[in-house]
C-alpha cells in the first residue's frame, strides 16, 4: 500500500460532494475508509475525482467551491494530522 494518503471526491444523493481517504495500488484506486472524511457519507465508486494527491485535491476542491463539504474540506488545510 502507498504509504502517501490520497484523496478520492464523490457526489452524495443530495448534491453534496465529500472527501474520502484513499490510496492506491495496482493501478486502482481504493478507500482506507468506508466514511468520507466528516463521516456523514458512505463510499460508492462513482466520483469526481479519484486518488488525488493532497495538493490536487486542494486545488480541485477549491475550483468546485460551495458543493463540497466544509468538514471534509478542512483537512486538507489542518495542521494537525
Amino acid at each position: 500500500m502507498n504509504e502517501k494518503t490520497l484523496y478520492t471526491l464523490i457526489r452524495n444523493e443530495h448534491g453534496e460532494l465529500h472527501l474520502f481517504k484513499s490510496y492506491k495500488s495496482n493501478d486502482n484506486c481504493f478507500p482506507l475508509e468506508k466514511k468520507s472524511i466528516c463521516k456523514k457519507m458512505d463510499y460508492r465508486r462513482e466520483s469526481n475525482f479519484m486518488c488525488e494527491s493532497e495538493d490536487e485535491a486542494r486545488i480541485k476542491c477549491a475550483k468546485i467551491g460551495e458543493d463540497v463539504c466544509g468538514t471534509c474540506v478542512s483537512h486538507l488545510y489542518a495542521d494537525y494530522r
